[in-house]
């Protein structure tokens, strides 16, 4: 190499601050080399500038053969012929010595080999430096920035997930501001998140800094089991369309028969937010069932609070109800609405865009011995087959489910939506149960033409 290319690496290298031995594979190591192509127009490879660079840096070195200075390659000069100055290795000890043999002779005959140091010297100064380095808030590359990082938040340790957000959230939140609206296209100018884990395996197995607890891998172990299970069981399902349907009118005299309750459009997504609202009934600490008619001024703010609750987490739902006039015998006309009010919320569904991929459908209403025993049979048979006309290959109907009411908070809200719907019909007075009516249709929008979160008739 050319005494001019020299100095000009010699120049470069007085702007980096850390040591030469640290530049191989760095940015900063390319940016010296992008400068020293550029500048001098030569075709040396990576390998000859660090080497050189090293030679710079530890001029000492220069006369022992494992760091020979490089020269311009010229293939008229015939080169020196090299006399060992150790014993020659004789026949049998080429072919038995391994490719990377430690023989004395070999290493010499390897000019790319660095001067070798003890592993536990250079690993030592390594982490002293790091160290220092997180100390004095010299945070310019990568592994000094992970340092500080691991130092800090101790839970990043076993995580490389919390790894990376920390650092992305530190180090580069310039480009997550830059990224509006923020989209999952901004990994691509992020660190890769697989550079980070490799440079934090390298503190913690090869520095023996901020390492993690060998409980937490057996843990992290547990977890990725789990975690794969959880994936398989949730790509074995489909997705899931539910009703939870309740009945009014069908007692008494009154001339009044309707089915009403909500739709769960997609179950997965919905099945926290069920969680949620059973487990807030739970805590309220109600052994009864709530029922519309049993609503008096004593128990009027346990039915509104359920629906309040409810209303908070109306996004995902439909709320529904069907009613007709009818005398007698009810429950052929039950039969009817069950069908109608299901064939036309997924209608509703498709119409809207959200029967886009296979889904089974689950019903659930509340048990009802006379009606189930005669009747829920024919309507699971009318409803598959309907549903295999009207939606082939994307809705499969599973079968009904009938159980008492207090088994499940969702029919519990189906009740007071049908008697709601029933009270605001028949009565629309001001006593406790007209104003429970009122709170039902301000929640379900039955009343509101602009709400599309509703399948509601009245006949």
């Amino acid at each position: 190499m050319q005494e001019k290319h020299i100095q000009l690496l010699a120049q470069l290298l007085r702007n980096i601050d850390i040591e030469v031995e640290d530049l191989p594979y760095t940015i900063k190591f390319e940016d010296i080399y992008q400068r020293f192509i550029t500048a001098t127009s030569s075709v040396c490879d990576r390998h000859e500038v660090w080497a050189s660079l090293f030679h710079i840096k530890h001029p000492a070195d220069i006369d022992s053969p494992a760091v020979a200075p490089l020269h311009e390659p010229d293939l008229h000069r015939q080169q020196p012929q090299v006399r060992d100055t150790q014993p020659p290795i004789g026949n049998q000890d080429l072919h038995e010595a391994p490719l990377f043999s430690q023989h004395p002779n070999v290493i010499a005959q390897q000019p790319w080999r660095t001067p070798q140091r003890e592993a536990s010297d250079t690993a030592t100064e390594a982490r002293e430096r790091l160290l220092a380095d997180i100390a004095n808030s010299r945070l310019g590359n990568m592994e000094q920035r992970l340092g500080f990082i691991l130092q800090r938040y101790p839970e990043t340790r076993d995580n490389d997930t919390s790894l990376a957000i920390r650092y992305w959230k530190y180090f580069q939140s310039d480009i997550i501001v830059k990224c509006n609206p923020l989209t999952l296209d901004v990994l691509f100018d992020l660190h890769r998140i697989d550079t980070i884990s490799r440079v934090r395996r390298h503190i913690q197995n090869r520095l023996k800094l901020f390492t993690s607890l060998r409980e937490t891998h057996r843990l992290r172990e547990f977890a990725q089991i789990e975690f794969h299970e959880y994936l398989a069981a949730g790509n074995s399902t489909e997705p899931e369309i539910r009703f939870f349907l309740d009945e009014t009118g069908n007692e008494g005299q009154k001339t009044y028969t309707g089915i009403a309750g909500v739709c769960v459009m997609n179950w997965k997504q919905y099945e926290m937010h069920w969680a949620s609202l059973n487990q807030w009934r739970q805590n309220q600490g109600w052994p009864e069932t709530i029922h519309f008619v049993e609503m008096g001024n004593a128990l009027q703010g346990r039915a509104t609070a359920l629906l309040d609750e409810l209303g908070h987490r109306r996004s995902g739902l439909l709320f529904l109800g069907y009613a007709l006039p009818s005398r007698g015998q009810t429950h052929k006309d039950l039969l009817s609405l069950f069908i109608q009010l299901i064939l036309d919320a997924l209608r509703y569904m498709d119409k809207i865009g959200c029967l886009n991929e296979p889904r089974s459908l689950k019903i659930i209403k509340e048990a009802d011995i006379g009606f189930d025993n005669i009747y829920l049979e024919n309507m699971e048979k009318f409803l598959g087959e309907q549903i295999s006309l009207e939606f082939p290959g994307r809705v499969v109907c599973l079968p009904i489910d009938a159980i008492p009411k207090g088994r499940e908070v969702m029919l519990e809200c189906a009740d007071l939506i049908a008697g709601g719907m029933q009270r605001r019909a028949l009565m629309k007075g001001h006593n406790p149960k007209d104003i429970l009516a009122e709170t039902v249709f301000n929640v379900t929008g039955f009343d509101d033409l602009r709400d599309n979160g509703t399948v509601f008739k009245h006949y």
